[in-house]
């Protein structure tokens, strides 16, 4: 159990450099949907964290196989955000629009 610490710790922190941070732009549709969104893009980052440590599991110890599999979900954050908020209807664009 203590190996789900680090994607778990990895990806609040990921995300938000990534949403909050980055040049791009969160069409709104509400608070609501970008809240759940946020959960499934949560949900999604998991699966492939754990799809990727199973993968790895016989081929390198434990710790190396945690770090790889963070870091290829890390890496995933993009899409999987582009993923999930898009299935409640919330756009990301890559460019932050200019408002005003």
């Amino acid at each position: 159990m203590v190996e789900w610490l680090v994607p778990i710790s990895l990806f609040w922190t990921l995300s938000a450099l990534y949403l909050g941070g980055f040049a791009i732009h969160i069409e709104d549709r509400g608070a609501l949907r970008q809240v759940v969104a946020l959960l499934l893009m949560f949900v999604f980052y998991l699966v492939v964290f754990w799809a990727v440590r199973t993968g790895l599991g016989g081929a390198m110890p434990a710790i190396p196989a945690v770090i790889v599999a963070s870091l290829v979900a890390g890496v995933l954050i993009p899409l999987l955000a582009r993923v999930a908020f898009r299935a409640f209807g919330v756009r990301i664009s890559g460019a932050a629009h200019a408002h005003g």
